[in-house]
């Protein structure tokens, strides 16, 4: 009994392992890309042990990957960061050829292949890679919106779910995408990221950051989380034909990866203002301009003013190095710069004031005192109502029926509280 009990927790332990240890790959692989290729001699032959070096020369020319080629001569790195690399394959008898601004894009899979020289190895071939490259190894149907565009293309609410409708089968219903919280001030709706792509449901899309699910799942409608569009890298749209580790919904899968920090200090601040003087009036103030010009005024024109409306979206961000104190491992000061590790910081908030147009019916003083306009069915047990049920339009519910102790008081301390209506089409 004790060796049978000792084993299942063995084997629960090493499941327990495996299943971290793929979560956490499929977790690099959502946020990160990969690059293979086959290294090969001018005739077209294979080159066995070749070594590949791919390095980073945004972060200080680090080393990411060294990989050595197989006996065909392909190679493979996996789950790299989103970046533009450098690759250097070295081999014996060969010259060395390096390739240079290999971008590589979040849940890419790009390829690679060399051809090398025969020469010394101490000689160098450069090549500059294709900036667009041709996916080779994965059916998906996907779209990628680099930073630049993130940050340079117009948009009204430095809100990056506009940006996803560019790409080819997404259509969408959004609103005015303002948040204070998760509600639109102006309406109180809740945001919704209506976007359906290639004709499936909104409720069948994923939105992650960094590989982190950030939809809301209770309704499948609503982001818990929307980066600064400066500290976006890039974001992808995936549209069809998902690889494994994107099959969480049958919609589209919008995955966001934010910048990091470099060799070099880089930040900027910024302020996105929106006002009712860069606005014109809108539909239902134009409409109720009568009612409400006692409120809003008119302007020189003889028209009704504008709601006051007042957003400011402000922030900043900051990247770079990381430097910490220098115990005494040099004399180069009190601090010690980390080559290889960095940073980013990105800080974004909004003060939004504005003033919804707002409507309701309110009792009128006949009413509050329990006099109908119409008649009213006191007591109904089908689809009609007996003549002895009906309070007349204009007769006292009182004179037919007791009001009770709750009813009489909810008038009392509540509608009686109520300004009678002074709109004549609602009396």
């Amino acid at each position: 009994m004790t060796n049978h009990f000792r084993q299942t927790m063995r084997l629960f332990f090493i499941a327990l392992v495996l299943c971290l240890g793929l979560s956490g790959l499929i977790f690099a692989q959502e946020t990160t890309g990969s690059i293979n290729g086959t290294v090969r001699d001018a005739a077209g032959g294979s080159i066995a042990g070749a070594t590949v070096t791919i390095t980073d020369p945004a972060k200080n020319n680090a080393v990411v990957r060294t990989l050595t080629t197989n006996d065909d001569g392909d190679w493979s790195a996996p789950n790299l960061p989103v970046s533009v690399y450098k690759i250097t394959v070295e081999a014996t008898n060969f010259k060395k050829t390096v390739k240079t601004d290999v971008k590589l894009e979040v849940g890419q899979r790009r390829t690679e292949d060399f051809a090398l020289e025969a020469g010394n190895i101490s000689e160098t071939v450069t090549v500059e890679a294709d900036p667009v490259a041709v996916n080779l190894s994965t059916p998906t149907a996907a779209t990628t919106i680099n930073g630049d565009q993130v940050r340079e293309l117009s948009i009204n609410n430095r809100n990056f779910v506009q940006l996803v409708t560019l790409a080819p089968g997404v259509t969408n219903d959004l609103d005015d995408l303002v948040f204070t919280g998760t509600n639109n001030p102006e309406t109180q709706v809740v945001n919704r990221a209506l976007i359906s792509v290639n004709g499936a449901r909104s409720t069948q899309n994923t939105f992650t950051v960094d590989g982190s699910d950030v939809t809301d799942r209770g309704s499948n409608l609503t982001i818990q989380a929307y980066p600064s569009i400066d500290s976006i890298s890039e974001f992808k749209v995936l549209r069809g034909l998902f690889p494994a580790e994107s099959g969480r919904s049958g919609g589209g899968q919008i995955n966001v990866v934010t910048l990091s920090g470099g060799k070099k200090f880089h930040g900027g601040a910024y302020e996105f203002v929106r006002n009712e003087v860069f606005n014109a009036n809108d539909f239902n103030t134009n409409r109720n301009g009568a009612t409400l010009a006692a409120t809003l005024g008119r302007d020189d024109n003889g028209k009704i003013k504008r709601r006051p409306f007042r957003y400011n979206d402000y922030g900043f961000t900051i990247g770079g190095p990381v430097y910490f104190f220098n115990f005494g491992e040099n004399d180069n000061g009190m601090f010690k710069k980390y080559s290889q590790t960095f940073f980013f910081f990105s800080e974004e908030q909004r003060r939004d004031i504005r003033y919804p147009t707002l409507s309701s019916i309110a009792p009128t003083a006949a009413l509050k005192q329990g006099v109908f306009p119409v008649d009213i069915c006191l007591r109904a047990t089908s689809a009609t109502c007996a003549a002895a049920d009906v309070l007349p339009a204009g007769t006292p519910i009182s004179s037919r029926v007791p009001l009770s102790n709750v009813a009489q008081q909810y008038v009392s301390f509540i509608w009686n509280k109520i300004p009678n209506p002074t709109n004549p089409v609602t009396l």
